[in-house]
């Protein structure tokens, strides 16, 4: 369970009327509360469906408040019973067996804590499918920034969708600047004099890592106050030109969701609150009203929303040489130190994590050429595996 603070965030009520929007949501903003903070949507996708569930934190509480041992299923009016249990790495719940939603069936989450409170959501349906034309960027570059802005465009001139939230992945190719392929062992080493040997071999340097990153925040948008029903050139990432992730090939994955009026309005309102971080913050500073409600106690409050919605997604790849700007530099200053046997060069690769990528002699006296290991061997900030899904450009 979570633990109550009394930090008062704003001594008042709002509600808060959304334009179009079939039912008002309220927004309570008052004496921090202990409740159930609940971020579930199930998709068109055939994967393990996930249910978030965490508590409240106060303001000034910064680690996650995630609620455990619960009991999470979703039902659907065809009859199927969807469980869900607990990942153990992550704290989302999973579902045991891979499923999609579908259209024309409603779908109910049930959740139960581990003390026999209960909680259900309305009945939520799958919203028309529809595809992305067009992931692509384009090169912004003005007095204020200089960067690569990716866009989505999406066409439903003939469906009835007129709402969309968007997620990005991303996935950058890693190159090191100073690969070494010695390996290094401090021997005979004498604490009295300070004088050692350093035997060196050989290694296959790593060379080429990749990383990756997700979304954050809500990226939403709408068609209902357009003349056509299309999304056009809606941005979903924006990267400086300066970023160190521009500089050898990149990849975007975009995800499409359709959304409900209900949905997209729930959502646009929390984004209206301020949000930070993840899709909904546990220190939000208000209480809005989603599609879940307690059924033990009516008047217990219950953050968060519980949605089907259709996803699509579209894959882009771009590289640095594809614009015209100066070259990225790299995640860490890699400057070459020329060091003789010492008692700094013992401490700068023993706990400073400094990596030898060539030696010589100066007179009778061994030199080696130093940098940080970050600039020697990406694993270790980065993974050498190589993505299924990555292809290799010119």
């Amino acid at each position: 369970m979570g633990r109550i603070g009394y930090k008062y965030i704003l001594p008042c009520f709002l509600l808060l009327l959304q334009t179009n929007c079939t039912e008002p949501f309220i927004v309570g903003i008052v004496d921090f509360e202990n409740f159930l903070v609940v971020e579930g949507t199930i998709t068109t996708e055939m994967k393990q469906q996930g249910v978030k569930l965490s508590r409240t934190i106060s303001l000034e509480d910064f680690e996650e408040n995630v609620e455990d041992n619960a009991t999470v299923t979703v039902q659907a009016s065809d009859g199927n019973t969807f469980s869900f249990s607990q990942d153990s790495a992550t704290g989302v719940y999973l579902s045991n067996e891979e499923f999609r939603a579908m259209q024309n069936i409603g779908y109910i989450l049930k959740i139960s804590d581990e003390n026999g409170n209960s909680y259900t959501s309305k009945e939520v349906f799958v919203p028309p499918v529809v595809e992305i034309d067009e992931v692509y960027t384009e090169l912004v570059s003005d007095e204020e920034k200089e960067g690569i802005q990716v866009f989505v465009d999406s066409d439903n001139e003939t469906g009835g969708a007129k709402h969309f939230r968007y997620e990005y992945e991303e996935t950058y190719q890693i190159k090191v600047p100073t690969p070494s392929s010695l390996k290094w062992e401090i021997r005979d080493y004498d604490l009295k004099s300070g004088l050692y040997e350093i035997d060196l071999s050989y290694r296959t340097p790593e060379i080429v890592c990749y990383s990756s990153n997700r979304s954050k925040g809500i990226l939403q948008t709408t068609t209902s106050n357009l003349a056509e029903n299309k999304v056009l050139h809606f941005p979903i990432r924006f990267i400086l030109s300066t970023n160190s992730v521009l500089r050898e090939r990149h990849s975007i994955l975009a995800k499409q969701y359709v959304q409900s009026l209900e949905a997209h309005t729930f959502y646009k309102t929390v984004k209206d609150l301020g949000i930070k971080g993840n899709v909904l913050s546990q220190g939000q500073p208000g209480f809005v009203q989603g599609n879940l409600v307690s059924v033990n106690d009516p008047d217990e409050r219950v953050m968060g929303f519980f949605e089907a919605s259709s996803l699509t997604t579209k894959r882009i790849y771009f590289n640095y040489k594809d614009f015209v700007f100066k070259f990225p530099p790299y995640f860490i200053e890699c400057d070459s130190i020329y060091q003789i046997p010492n008692k700094l060069l013992i401490e700068r690769l023993q706990n400073e994590n400094y990596q030898i990528i060539n030696w010589g002699e100066v007179g009778p006296v061994k030199e080696y050429i130093i940098v940080n290991e970050k600039c020697t061997d990406c694993t270790t900030f980065s993974s050498k595996t190589k993505p299924d899904f990555w292809e290799d450009g010119p």
